[in-house]
């Protein structure tokens, strides 16, 4: 067979459809696009019908086809395969969108509380909070800080695999709270409303302020809060919200962490 204007070396190929040579040996040697044909001195040649398979190959892989999975498609392809085919990609896509709005949900949060952060720091604020739900831990009593750390870690690791939004804090009551005694539950915010661990965070007016420093120091904070509110004749509820703004994923030591601290306001008295 001649070599005529309907055949293409590799490197002409290659430059007709925007790609490499090296992806088309790729594809040669994995057996998922060929040339047409190879002469005796093994020069490759493609047909420039091809172009439209492998324009094909190109549009599999951008929703979401492996090559192995192109391969298979493509050795048995017919209009209901086609169909079934963007069936399932389109399922598979709508899957990933709805995992992209949980990570850019979380990434807004993150950005907000540390902007609040930064701009009160250790000031008191008084803010109104939408009803949210808490996806918790079991509760927590009387445990040392390896039980401790291994209950959060569980609880990390369920929300990872619910793909809920990673704003995670503890619950404590404010006489547990003062005497340093362990949190009743962690916890880590989410929208399933169903869930059997989620617990509701009222709406309402809450005390809040920032408090600067790892854990171990939190209860000097607390008590804080507690005089603050006396002081103002400000008449809370029982249940302190702490959650880490910054963290180590922000900061080198545990004595910069930043953490938000807040307790509702019993508006009703």
């Amino acid at each position: 067979m001649e070599k005529n204007k309907l055949y293409l070396t590799t490197g002409e190929f290659a430059k007709l459809c925007n790609t490499s040579k090296h992806t088309l040996f790729h594809y040669y040697n994995i057996g998922l696009f060929s040339p047409h044909y190879t002469d005796k001195k093994g020069y490759r040649y493609y047909n420039i019908l091809q172009y439209d398979t492998f324009l094909t190959i190109r549009q599999l892989k951008t929703i979401g086809m492996s090559l192995t999975e192109i391969k298979g498609y493509l050795s048995e392809r017919s209009p209901q395969k086609m169909l079934e085919l963007y069936n399932n990609q389109e399922e598979l896509l709508n899957i990933q969108i709805n995992s992209l709005k949980i990570i850019k949900q979380r990434i807004h949060s993150k950005r907000r509380n540390i902007e609040q952060a930064l701009l009160c720091g250790n000031d008191f604020l008084i803010e109104s909070v939408k009803e949210e739900y808490l996806f918790c831990s079991d509760e927590i009593f009387n445990i040392n800080d390896f039980e401790m750390t291994y209950v959060f870690g569980n609880l990390i690791k369920t929300s990872a695999e619910k793909l809920l939004p990673n704003i995670y804090g503890m619950i404590s009551k404010t006489d547990n709270a003062v005497k340093d005694i362990v949190p009743l539950r962690f916890y880590i915010h989410t929208t399933l409303k169903s869930d059997n661990s989620m617990i509701v965070k009222p709406s309402g007016k809450y005390l809040t302020t920032f408090h600067t420093g790892d854990y171990s120091t939190l209860q000097t904070t607390y008590k804080k809060v507690l005089s603050y509110a006396e002081k103002h004749n400000i008449i809370l509820y029982e249940w302190f919200y702490t959650e880490t703004i910054i963290g180590d994923w922000a900061v080198c030591s545990p004595q910069e962490y930043i953490i938000k601290v807040s307790i509702q306001i019993n508006e009703n008295i």
